[in-house]
């Protein structure tokens, strides 16, 4: 049976369209895209720009096995892997150049030159994909952002902007290229330690056509970025490298698994003293995807030429850290690079601004000399009376040679010397004792620091034992003993008066020991000048009690106990 021309032409433009829809699903399988710069970490950049106007070139080979793999079901439902590229060896041309010291433009120009793989009839075309052919070229940028810009040699933070353009020059039938211009603006941050090492991370927006290709949608990505570069021999130029990279696909089919591809990479790279960097290694796909190859090997070799300020830059990073004090920490990290000092304080000395021994950290009161008990604070003593504020329960007031807790065994309030012990005679005599005699100094020393008290009355009080006569005997002479002493101490007497008063005001019941000590007790009443008329001190009620009984006046008080 004959076909009509008509159904011959629509069956080969049916078969010219699947074919040309098949290639046109095609799309860009490597993931290695690697970064130019000498310092850069593979395929994971750092935010360092080019030092202004070096210019850096070089390649990179990279051979990845089986960077391509499809899984497809047979008529008896048994699984196959198709490796659609199955082995890639790829030269990647580079050049880059710094602006400024703060931007940096490259180019990389990928060269596939051999890559196989298996038939390529499950996806509709006979035979494997073109051995050698061209990628999409690549235009790269970055700059740092301000305040975030490190020298080579330098510890800290870093971070920059950066901004990658694809142009469609590659080959799309043999999967070396999206087929439109594509375009990757990103974000760099890193952190390079005092030792040397450092971390880097990368993230970014992949914007790219999207791509149905046997029932997985290929299309945006982001792309992210770990590394790190550690020194081993860092005077002979020799460091460890290491990195994870990859992309999370941003689009997917219902029921589609997301597309990961990534690739972990380990190496060593050698900065020569001729200006070329050389960095070889291996990789290990990871990662969801039909485009994490299996395996890869790697290898750059760039040149930045001895008269560019780049090359100095790399021979001052392969220098051993400076140490200006000697002390074990780096001048880049440590706070007193000219002054020794231990790490715990970043390198600066344990300081005694005041000398008193007391380091300025544990020092309280750092320009105050004073002692470790106290925090190197010193004894603060505001009425100077020799004890201690802390200690000083009458921190504004002199306590006086017989002071007790800080504070004047006798103080003046209202119209009262309050003393802050009991004056303390010889049992049922006017005897004063010598315990007593500093308390009675201090009432004389008040007396002649304030001339304003004109009469002082000294008063004597007893308790409720012996009869009433009997005790207002005893406390007027007490009384008058130490109006005595006062007046022999250089108070004038014309300023003193006496009087006892018995028992008649008791302060406390006298029903037991403690009670009858409270009423055994002497007061001093500051009273105000005397009226016209009226005598100079206040007749005692001893003499009134005792004239109304008809009884003779009590003789007079006995002569006070010497002074110690």
């Amino acid at each position: 049976m004959t076909r009509s021309l008509p159904t011959v032409l629509a069956l080969a433009l049916g078969l010219a369209a699947a074919s040309a829809s098949a290639q046109d699903a095609r799309f860009d399988a490597q993931l290695f895209r690697p970064s130019g710069a000498p310092q850069d970490i593979v395929a994971v950049s750092q935010s360092r720009p080019l030092s202004n106007l070096s210019v850096s070139g070089g390649v990179y080979l990279s051979f990845s096995i089986n960077p391509l793999v499809l899984v497809t079901r047979g008529g008896d439902s048994s699984k196959k892997a198709l490796s659609l590229v199955g082995n890639r060896f790829q030269l990647d041309a580079m050049a880059n150049v710094g602006l400024l010291d703060w931007a940096e433009v490259g180019v990389d120009m990928p060269l596939i030159l051999f890559q196989g793989g298996d038939n390529l009839e499950a996806i509709g075309t006979e035979g494997t994909v073109e051995g050698y052919v061209l990628g999409d070229l690549r235009l790269t940028s970055k700059i740092a952002l301000p305040g975030l810009k490190r020298r080579a040699e330098d510890s800290g933070w870093g971070a920059a902007l950066t901004f990658n353009l694809g142009l469609p020059t590659g080959n799309q039938d043999a999967f070396a290229s999206d087929g439109a211009v594509t375009y990757t603006p990103g974000l760099i941050v890193d952190y390079r330690f005092g030792m040397g090492l450092l971390l880097t991370a990368n993230a970014g927006f992949w914007a790219r056509p999207d791509r149905i290709f046997n029932g997985v949608k290929i299309g945006d990505m982001a792309p992210f970025g770990l590394g790190a570069e550690m020194p081993l021999l860092r005077t002979a130029g020799v460091t460890a490298v290491g990195a994870l990279h990859g992309a999370v696909a941003l689009t997917k089919l219902p029921g589609q698994a997301r597309q990961i591809p990534a690739e972990m990479l380990l190496g060593l790279r050698w900065y020569s003293g001729l200006g070329i960097t050389v960095t070889v290694g291996g990789g290990l796909g990871c990662g969801c995807s039909l485009q994490s190859p299996q395996l890869s090997f790697f290898t750059s070799v760039i040149w930045v030429p001895a008269v560019m300020s780049e090359y100095a830059a790399i021979e001052r990073f392969k220098e051993p850290p400076r140490d200006s004090d000697g002390d074990g920490i780096h001048d880049d990290t440590d706070s007193c690079p000219d002054e020794a000092g231990p790490e715990s304080r970043r390198g600066c000395p344990l300081r005694d601004s005041d000398g008193d021994g007391v380091t300025d950290d544990l020092d309280a009161c750092p320009t105050e000399v004073g002692t470790a008990a106290r925090s190197g604070c010193p004894i603060r003593d505001n009425d100077g009376d020799g004890v201690a504020n802390e200690d000083d329960r009458c921190p504004d007031v002199p306590a006086g040679p017989g002071g007790k807790n800080g504070c004047p065994l006798a103080r003046l309030q209202g119209n009262k010397i309050l003393i802050l012990e009991p004056i303390n005679f010889a049992t049922d005599q006017d005897i004063l004792l010598s315990e007593s005699l500093p308390i009675l100094e201090e009432v004389s020393q008040m007396l002649k620091t304030h001339p304003e008290i004109q009469r002082l009355l000294v008063e004597g009080h007893t308790d409720s034992r012996a009869s009433d006569e009997y005790n207002l005997e005893l406390s007027r002479r007490r009384a008058a003993s130490i109006r005595v002493y006062l007046e022999e101490s250089g108070v004038e007497p014309e300023r003193l008066c006496s009087q006892g008063f018995g028992r008649s005001r008791p302060v406390a019941e006298n029903k037991n020991e403690e009670g009858m000590a409270l009423n055994r007790r002497v007061e001093f009443t500051v009273l105000p000048p005397p009226a016209a008329g009226e005598p100079r001190c206040p007749e005692e009620p001893a003499d009134k009690a005792l004239k109304k009984k008809g009884a003779k006046p009590a003789p007079a008080p006995a002569k006070p106990a010497p002074k110690p």
